[in-house]
C-alpha cells in the first residue's frame, strides 16, 4: 500500500514517468509469469518507474488495465509494499520518460464494486456480527461478478433486505471517505471482530436492514463503530488506510474506490450458496451490475414474446409448459417400456426355438429400430434414442425376460455408445476385465451397472462375438 501513489490521489488517465529499471525476464522465472497471465511472449521485462499510476493487485482486486510508452501493461505487482513492478513485452531503457495511459472505465467498474462490497460487507457485519474471509472481483468476460465469502448462514430473506439497505446507501450519496493510521492496530483491534462460532450476533446489532441504511452519523451505530475502529481481517502494522462511509461501515482496505455512495448507481445481488459453513454471495455493483439488469430484462421480453403472454405471467406460463413437459415425457417414457415389453418377450421366444444354436439371429445393433444380439450368455439390446434414465429403467424391465448378462445400448456419437447392463453371478468381475481391456468405462453394482463404450458398431459387435 503505497500512500502517495497516484492511483489514490487523482483521477486522471495520462500520467508522464521515468523508467528507473528494466529488467529481462528469462527462464523459470519468464515461463512463471507467462503462466500468470495465460499468454507466451517473445520477451518480457519487468519495469519500475518514479511513480505510481497504476492500482497493482491486491486486497481482491484485479492490477489496473493501461499502456506504458504504447505497450500494453501486462500486469502490476506490489513487492513488499516497497515499490511497484509493471509487466510489459516490450524493453523501454532506463531513464526514458515514458507516458502511462490507464484503463479508467476498466478502474472505474473496479471502484463501484469494491465500494458496494464494502457497503454491503459493512451493514451483514453490523446486523450479524458476520466477517468478511473471503473477496474476489471478476470483471472479465461474458460473465462479471464479485465473489464474497462470510463466516456465518444468511437467508434469501435477510440478502434480500440487505440488498435494498445498500441501495438505500448508494441513494444518500455518502462520501466515501480515507484516513492513515500509523500505529500498530493489528491485536487491538481483532478483538473487534465477532467470533466465527457464536455468529457474533448480540441486542446491540441487532437491527433491521431499513434502520441500517437510514441511521444518522451520531447515533447508536455511530457510538458502536467508533468502539471498534474498523473491520479487518488480519494484523496489520505500519501505515494503515482505512476506508470509510460514515454511519455504514469502516474497514482496513487498499483498493480503489469512489468519492461518494452515489457514483456506484446500483447494487444487485445476483446469487448465494452455502459454503464452508458460511454464506457465499456473487454480486455487481455500478456499470456492471445495470449492464446484467438490461441483459436479463431483454431476454426475459424475448421469453414473454415467444411464449405470448406479458412478464407479470410469465413464471405461471412456465409453469403450465413445465406440467406439459412432465405430461409428455411420462407418456413417452410408458410409450418407451412398452417397447421394451415386446423386445424382451421376442428376445425370449427366439431363444428358446435356437437354444440348441446358443447364437442370437438378432440384427447387431444397427438401424433405427429396436434390436438385439448377442449369444446365450451374453445378450445386448439396442434402443437408438434413449437417454439414460431410459435406459436404466429398460435394463431394470429386460431383468424379468433376460436369465443371462446383459447390456442395453444407445449411441452417443459415431464411436461412442453409452449402456446400462445386469447380470448374473461374476458378472461384475466380467466387467472389470472388459474395461481393463480399455474400451469400456463406468461401473456400479452386479444388479445394474452403467458407462459408457468406445467404438463403432462393427467394433462393438466384434466384441460381442468376442467377450468370455
Amino acid at each position: 500500500m503505497f500512500k502517495n501513489a497516484l492511483y489514490y490521489q487523482e483521477e486522471k488517465e495520462s500520467y508522464k514517468a521515468k523508467v528507473l529499471s528494466c529488467l529481462p525476464l528469462e527462464g523459470k522465472e519468464k515461463a512463471a509469469w507467462e503462466k500468470r497471465v495465460g499468454k507466451s511472449f517473445p520477451a518480457l521485462f519487468l519495469l519500475r518507474l518514479s511513480e505510481e499510476p497504476f492500482y497493482p493487485e491486491g486486497g481482491g482486486q484485479a492490477p489496473d488495465k493501461g499502456t506504458i510508452d504504447g505497450a500494453e501493461l501486462l500486469f502490476a505487482e506490489n513487492v513488499e509494499d516497497e515499490y511497484i513492478v509493471h509487466l510489459l513485452a516490450k524493453e523501454i531503457p532506463e531513464g526514458t520518460e515514458v507516458l502511462c495511459k490507464v484503463d479508467y472505465a476498466y478502474r472505474r467498474r473496479q471502484s463501484e464494486n469494491h465500494s458496494g462490497e464494502h457497503i454491503f460487507a459493512g451493514l451483514i457485519n453490523r446486523r450479524f456480527g458476520y466477517s468478511n474471509v473471503g473477496f474476489h472481483m471478476e470483471l472479465l468476460g461474458d460473465n462479471p461478478h464479485v465473489t464474497v465469502d462470510f463466516n456465518g448462514e444468511l437467508s434469501e430473506e435477510e440478502l434480500s433486505e440487505l440488498e435494498l439497505a445498500v441501495n438505500a446507501v448508494i441513494r444518500r450519496n455518502l462520501p466515501v471517505e480515507e484516513k492513515y493510521l500509523e500505529d500498530d492496530f493489528g491485536k487491538e483491534n481483532l478483538k473487534s471482530l465477532p467470533d466465527a462460532e457464536d455468529g457474533g450476533k448480540s441486542e446491540e446489532l441487532e437491527t433491521s436492514a431499513e434502520q441500517l441504511s437510514v441511521e444518522e452519523p451520531g447515533g447508536g451505530l455511530e457510538r458502536e463503530w467508533k468502539t471498534r475502529e474498523f473491520r479487518q481481517k488480519k494484523a496489520l502494522s505500519g501505515a494503515i488506510r482505512v476506508v470509510s462511509i460514515p454511519g455504514v461501515d469502516s474497514c482496513a482496505c487498499c483498493g480503489t474506490h469512489v468519492k461518494r455512495t452515489g457514483e456506484i448507481g446500483l447494487f444487485k445481488l445476483l446469487s448465494f450458496e452455502k459454503h464452508r459453513g458460511g454464506t457465499r454471495v456473487f454480486l455487481l455493483s455500478g456499470e456492471l451490475a445495470f449492464l446484467d439488469t438490461q441483459k436479463k430484462e431483454k431476454l426475459l421480453l424475448e421469453a414473454s414474446r415467444k411464449l405470448s403472454t406479458d412478464y407479470q405471467n410469465l413464471s405461471e406460463r412456465v409453469d403450465k409448459l413445465k406440467e406439459q413437459t412432465e405430461e409428455e415425457r411420462g407418456r413417452r417414457i410408458a410409450l418407451s417400456l412398452q417397447a421394451v415389453e415386446l423386445l424382451g418377450n421376442s428376445y425370449k421366444k427366439e431363444l428358446l426355438i435356437q437354444q440348441e444354436k446358443a447364437v442370437l439371429t438378432g440384427k447387431p445393433l444397427r438401424g433405427e429400430g429396436l434390436e438385439y444380439y448377442g449369444k446365450e450368455k451374453l445378450a445386448v439390446f439396442h434402443f437408438p434414442d434413449y437417454e439414460m434414465i431410459l435406459l436404466n429403467k429398460a435394463c431394470e424391465s429386460l431383468k424379468s425376460y433376460v436369465d443371462t448378462d446383459f447390456f442395453c445400448f444407445s449411441r452417443r456419437g459415431e464411436k461412442e455408445w453409452q449402456f446400462a447392463g445386469a447380470g448374473c453371478s461374476g458378472f461384475l468381475e466380467r466387467f472389470k476385465k472388459w474395461k481393463d481391456a480399455g474400451r469400456f468405462s463406468g461401473g456400479g453394482r452386479e444388479e445394474m451397472l452403467q458407462g459408457r463404450f468406445l467404438g463403432t458398431e462393427e467394433e462393438l459387435k466384434a466384441w460381442v462375438d468376442s467377450a468370455e
